[in-house]
């Protein structure tokens, strides 16, 4: 059978206390995105709704939603009412006949909703919450400010994106009063990005979670609101919540000189085909048992992948394929099932690519360090008893025949870019190019103590992410993995260099935040 796609939609805007008349009506919002998820077209979804309900219909319709689900189904939740924090911090989503002095049993806890999401068969959900929080119930009771949505409601195989994580209302007795209340346009711009298909990003006909969550964000940001969403994934393959209604560009790039065409298929295309070469000379002939032909490159890099650490697992094989896809211009879609069905994917994207190949190699570079860039080098060269040139690769940057580690020291300074990577100058900036940058400071966050061990880093990913203004998710099991992500949501938010600095700073003292600070702008 086909997988399906159902969503819920618990929209509770009517509250029988009067301490909560004062908050947003959400159903019309709901109603919205019902509308949008359900048209064929778009989302496909088959959606039900519970509009205003009692704590035990939401309850009930939440248990069902998740029951006898099959692994292969895309279930998506969206919960729009108030979130009440109780004086032991725990979040509960509140009913039409929510009781504040009987939280428990009236409301609906938080983790009653992530036990439902743990025993679903389904490995694809997505929870939208457009949720306005409150903090505890109990008079005089200040607590914390921030709700900790990813610690009661993130998981494996689950993508989680809230309105925001901020208190917005406090109690006083049995009223409620407005801290600084903002009306939420969250549900108002899921539905303007999928119905207008300016969500799909990269315009290759698909709307992904991570392709929305960003829409959301920068029209939040744009608009002046104060919220700021937040997004947890924990997903082994990317999940499509919609179908663009704008038509798709080749390679899923905007061209204004080029007609849109048809959208490409989800699997990255072929590799074009490569002309077998002319008979070679008998000294100049592969030797036996390398790859020839017109495969011969895509096996050769299939082989020299698949031994990789960065290939084990199908997240680290995600965010390998998330690097190179934004390097490229055009995402890479992975099943996440079979690391050979992945890896070949990965290589045919760069194959078809003009610059794929030097690409290719930078991104394992950064993943991998640079013993293994060069040995994949050599794996695509013939034999001939001593390690290939990088010259020989089609689209490889020149390098030296050996090179140090390089390694951050007290007071000292990491090598110079120039010497080492290859990348050409940003002529913008004057610094180093993106992937240069990319792969400078990852070696250099691999070299920090405070990053060693997965705990380390777990710490020092919560304060980025506070300061960064969104989540920094990290896997907690290879250190180079880890220092490529945070990295990488430094770099891909304005101002977000600084901040990595300050935060080195914070943990390791200021020599080493100066070698990171030197790191992010050393010259060519």
């Amino acid at each position: 059978m086909a997988a399906g796609r159902h969503a819920l939609l618990v929209a509770t805007g009517a509250y029988r206390n009067p301490a909560l008349r004062r908050l947003r009506s959400p159903a019309s919002d709901a109603l919205a995105l019902g509308e949008v998820l359900g048209d064929p077209r778009i989302g496909d979804f088959e959606v039900g709704m519970v509009v205003d309900g009692t704590h035990s219909e939401v309850t009930q319709a939440i248990e069902g939603f998740f029951r006898d689900r099959r692994r292969d189904d895309l279930l998506l939740l969206h919960l729009s009412c108030h979130g009440l924090k109780n004086d032991d911090g725990e979040l509960h989503f509140a009913a039409a006949d929510t009781r504040m002095d009987r939280l428990a049993s009236t409301s609906v806890p938080a983790q009653f909703v992530q036990r439902q999401m743990d025993q679903c068969r389904a490995r694809s959900v997505v929870l939208l919450l457009d949720c306005c929080y409150s903090g505890a119930f109990l008079a005089g009771s200040k607590g914390d400010s921030t709700v900790h949505v990813k610690d009661e409601l993130a998981g494996h195989g689950r993508v989680v994106l809230t309105a925001t994580n901020r208190t917005e209302y406090a109690w006083e007795g049995e009223r409620i009063t407005e801290t600084d209340p903002e009306p939420s346009r969250f549900t108002g711009a899921l539905v303007d990005g999928l119905s207008s298909g300016l969500a799909d990003r990269d315009r290759d006909g698909l709307i992904g979670v991570h392709e929305l969550y960003d829409y959301v964000y920068d029209e939040l940001q744009a608009s002046g609101a104060r919220q700021r969403p937040q997004m947890w994934a924990e997903l082994e393959h990317r999940v499509v919540v919609a179908r663009s209604v704008l038509p798709a560009l080749p390679d899923g790039r905007t061209r204004a000189a080029e007609p849109a065409a048809p959208a490409p298929a989800p699997d990255p295309a072929p590799a074009p085909a490569v002309p077998a070469p002319a008979e070679a000379p008998p000294a100049e002939r592969p030797a036996p048992g390398r790859p020839r032909g017109p495969l011969a490159p895509l096996l050769a890099l299939t082989e020299a992948l698949i031994g990789l650490s960065s290939m084990d697992d199908a997240p680290s094989r995600m965010q390998f394929a998330a690097v190179l896809g934004e390097l490229l211009g055009r995402p890479i879609d992975l099943r996440g099932v079979r690391q050979r069905e992945d890896v070949v994917a990965i290589v045919r994207t760069a194959l078809n690519r003009g610059d794929g190949m030097s690409a290719l190699l930078s991104v394992v570079e950064v993943f991998e360090g640079h013993g293994a860039a060069d040995e994949v080098r050599r794996g695509l060269t013939p034999h001939d008893g001593r390690a290939a040139r990088p010259a020989s690769v089609p689209g490889a940057r020149p390098r030296p025949e050996h090179r140090e580690p390089r390694a951050l020291v007290p007071g000292g300074r990491p090598e110079a870019p120039g010497a080492g990577f290859g990348g050409a100058a940003d002529p913008a900036g004057g610094g180093t190019s993106g992937i240069l940058r990319l792969s400078l400071l990852t070696d250099g966050l691999c070299e920090l103590p405070c990053l060693e061990a997965p705990p380390g880093r777990m710490q020092f990913a919560a304060v980025l992410a506070e300061q960064l203004g969104r989540p920094v998710d990290l896997r907690g099991t290879r250190l180079r993995e880890d220092a490529v992500t945070l990295a990488r949501a430094a770099l891909n938010v304005p101002g977000g260099g600084p901040v990595l600095v300050d935060v080195v700073r914070l943990f390791e003292g200021t020599r080493a935040g100066d070698d990171i600070e030197w790191l992010l702008g050393a010259p060519d």
